[in-house]
This record gives C-alpha cells, sequence and structure tokens, in this order.
C-alpha cells in the first residue's frame, strides 16, 4: 500500500467556478461537483464532500446549518485522499480552480493498513 496523505479543501458554499465561458457558467455545475469531478478525472484514491452542520472559516460569524437554503458563506469541506504526489500535481493542475479555497495538508494521521 502507498503512503497516503489527506488534504482537506475548505471553501464558502456560494464558491464559484473560474475561467468558465458563458455557457458554461450557465450550465455548469456548483464548486463541489467540478472539483470531484475534476479529482475522479485525476483518478485520485478518494475524495469526500463532508457535511458541515456548523461552523465558520477565518474571518467570519459563525454560520448554522439549521436552514433549508444555507447562507452563501456557510462552509464547506472537501476531503482528498492519495499520495503526496499525486494530490500536490492535481493541486497544481487546479489552481485556478482553488484559488478563493483554504487547503489544510494533514500528514499525521493514522491510516487503516490493509492485511
Amino acid at each position: 500500500m502507498k503512503n497516503l496523505i489527506t488534504i482537506r479543501i475548505y471553501f464558502e458554499y456560494g464558491q464559484k467556478v473560474n475561467g468558465l465561458s458563458f455557457w458554461k457558467k450557465i450550465y455548469s455545475s456548483d464548486f463541489t461537483t467540478e472539483l470531484i469531478k475534476r479529482a475522479k478525472v485525476s483518478n485520485l484514491h478518494q475524495v469526500l464532500h463532508l457535511n458541515v452542520n456548523k461552523g465558520y472559516l477565518a474571518n467570519q460569524t459563525i454560520h448554522w446549518g439549521t436552514s433549508e437554503i444555507k447562507h452563501f458563506k456557510h462552509p464547506h469541506l472537501i476531503e482528498i485522499t492519495d499520495s503526496e504526489l499525486k494530490i500536490n500535481k492535481f493541486i497544481d493542475e487546479q489552481k485556478d480552480l482553488l484559488q478563493n479555497t483554504q487547503i489544510l495538508i494533514v500528514k499525521n494521521e493514522i491510516i487503516i493498513r490493509e492485511v
């Protein structure tokens, strides 16, 4: 089994997908879906969109997930797990998409070993 690391990408619910043409903006997916699709095309090991019920990003007030309609600044989180090399390559390739996000690399987690 290869050495895996995890990155967490934090962003606002209303995050936009940058660099799309007019027509693609009209018919494009939301930021989360677009990021997950690109990660799948890059053949990354595992990608999860974690539901955030409550929280805040840097320099924001707390946003509560009690409403069916989320505030556009409500925090969201995508977690990607793969080798450090593949993740760094993905981040580099997607730097335009990821420019308004906060990325945290988690290296020292205990990962369950396959037997």
